[in-house]
């Protein structure tokens, strides 16, 4: 198979059984090493449920990365205004955003937004200054078709996605293969993701799986400091931004009034 990251030659390199029932191949590519399944025609089954019932971190995760991009958004990018949260499931993370005083939108055309009703956006309005895609690349079907779409989005990208393990382990190995949701159908080297970085022009910072993709160069030694939750906590009771709580709420409760008018 063609790389579906470089167009680079993919050789076989696993097989595993997924969803408990369908026996796929997985290829790895010769140069970026970027590892993707063949073409996944069991994914309209696989997105019955769009949160896969094994995904009990979602909480957790969504805590200590609304964390790491609320210091981002304050300390590395300040100017930075409009955002979007690109596959953002149950619009936990942009509720989070919000309360921390962040003009955060929803955009998850496959999962229902339960936590950000009322607050979604589209990538083809343009207009955003920073986006975040969290657990997001790992479903690309077709990674250069949704990274033209954030290209154009905007400027600035926070992606959560665990890096493949060097050497490349075996689906039984690594558990972020998540052989039974059938989702996770794109698993990304670093090199893919620096491969991805020099295509769209620019600056890849990443620690432990969080990433930041900027059109604009920084420094860093201080992302990354920021990047570490423990080591950046110091900095929360500074630069705080005024909570959208009260906002939200009000506008919530005028809509409902004016639907039941």
């Amino acid at each position: 198979m063609d790389c579906l990251v470089c167009r680079n030659t993919s050789d076989s390199f696993a097989g595993a059984t997924i969803m408990g029932k369908y026996e796929i191949e997985y290829f790895r590519c010769r140069d970026c090493q970027f590892i993707q399944t063949e073409e996944p025609y069991w994914l309209e089954e696989a997105y019955n449920h769009a949160i896969i019932p094994s995904d009990v971190g979602l909480i957790a995760r969504n805590e200590r990365l609304s964390r790491v991009v609320d210091r981002l958004l304050r300390y590395v990018y300040p100017q930075a205004f409009y955002c979007l949260d690109y596959g953002g499931g149950y619009g936990m993370f942009t509720r989070m955003m919000r309360d921390r005083g962040h003009h955060f939108l929803h955009r998850d055309p496959y999962c229902q937004n339960l936590f950000a009703p009322g607050l979604e956006g589209e990538p083809s309005a343009g207009g955003f200054d920073f986006l975040t895609a969290l657990e997001v690349f790992e479903h690309f079907d077709n990674p250069h078709r949704e990274l033209q779409v954030l290209d154009a989005t905007a400027d600035h990208w926070f992606v959560s996605t665990e890096p493949v393990p060097d050497p490349a382990p075996q689906p039984g190995q690594w558990w972020y293969y998540v052989l039974d949701g059938g989702q996770h159908i794109s698993l990304w080297s670093k090199r893919a993701l620096q491969t991805v970085a020099a295509h769209y022009g620019r600056q890849l910072i990443s620690h432990r799986g969080v990433h930041v993709f900027s059109k604009t160069k920084t420094n860093p030694f201080w992302v990354k400091q920021i990047l570490r939750d423990k080591a950046s906590r110091v900095l929360d009771p500074f630069r705080r931004r005024r909570s959208l709580l009260r906002d939200d709420f009000q506008r919530a409760a005028a809509a409902t009034l004016h639907r039941a008018a």
